[in-house]
Parts: structure tokens; C-alpha cells; sequence
């Protein structure tokens, strides 16, 4: 964490404008909130990927014969329980990084995907979140699909 957030919810802390939860932290002590219920309460998140902090909720309901299944890695060089992807996972064998993404239900590459948590929903890797509009968008060197906003990478660009 680098900066402590601090909320003084008084509704229970179970919505986005729990200045925690928004941040995807859990509650402490410092907190001046009444009744609080934030699901990340007793939830390391430091070690879970931003898909399952976001995605808490089906985090917590997965038992523990679902969290021991056996999972082949996109790349096929071995199968790891469940468990092991709610954080990021190198493969011992090719070292690529992979994850369980709760949005898609499926197991995917780092370096191809990522959650925006703006949106709260993962993506692919050449969408991009645009600041003007507040929506994802696809193509790093198109402009935003929604509002024409040239984007980030506009500038990287050799015309």
C-alpha cells in the first residue's frame, strides 16, 4: 500500500463509495466507518491479482475442492490447482506469467491481458481505457472508438 486510505462510511462499506473498497483495500482500525462489512475485511490482497480483488465475491464462494482443481496453463507445460492463479503464477517450465481471470472464467496470459479497474472487467491487451469518454476501447494506436479521443499512444506514433 503505498498511501492509507481511510473511510468514514456510515452504510456498512459494501459499495464503491467506500473510499476503501474503491481503492481495493480492505478496512482498519484507522477507519471511522459504522457497521462495516467490506469484503476484503481479512483478505490479503497484496496477494491477489485486481480480477479477484474486484471479483471478491466469487473469490470467497469458491470451496475448497473447487480452489484444489487441477488447471492446464495456456501454454501446456503443466497443470497447477486453481489456487495458485488467483495470484499471479510463472510457469516453471516456459516462464510466462498467468492468472484466473474471474470475468472470462478462464486462465490467461499476463502479458495479453489485463483487468481495468475502472471498468472492472479484464481485457485484452490492445484495449485501452480512455480518460475522455471513461470507457475501454480497442486499438493502442486508434482513437477512442467511443468519443474519437486520440488516445495515449497517439503520440508514440512515427506519422
Amino acid at each position: 500500500m503505498d498511501t492509507e486510505i481511510h473511510c468514514n462510511c456510515k452504510t456498512g462499506c459494501t459499495t464503491r463509495r467506500c473510499a476503501c473498497l474503491k481503492n481495493n483495500q480492505p478496512c482498519t482500525d484507522k477507519c471511522g466507518c459504522t457497521d462495516c462489512k467490506n469484503p476484503l475485511n481479512d483478505v490479503n490482497v497484496d496477494e491477489l491479482t485486481l480480477c479477484a480483488i474486484q471479483n471478491i465475491h466469487e473469490y470467497k464462494s469458491l470451496t475448497e475442492e473447487e480452489l484444489e482443481t487441477i488447471v492446464e496453463l495456456p501454454c501446456g507445460c503443466e497443470s497447477v490447482p486453481l489456487r495458485k492463479l488467483i495470484s499471479p503464477y510463472e510457469c516453471s517450465e516456459c516462464g510466462e506469467e498467468y492468472w484466473y481471470s474471474f470475468c472470462w472464467d478462464d486462465v490467461v496470459q499476463d502479458n495479453c491481458t489485463w483487468h481495468c479497474d475502472i471498468c472492472g472487467t479484464c481485457r485484452d491487451w490492445r484495449e485501452w481505457h480512455c480518460e475522455e469518454c471513461n470507457k475501454c476501447t480497442y486499438g493502442v494506436t486508434l482513437p477512442c472508438e467511443h468519443c474519437e479521443n486520440p488516445g495515449p499512444f497517439s503520440d508514440d506514433l512515427d506519422l
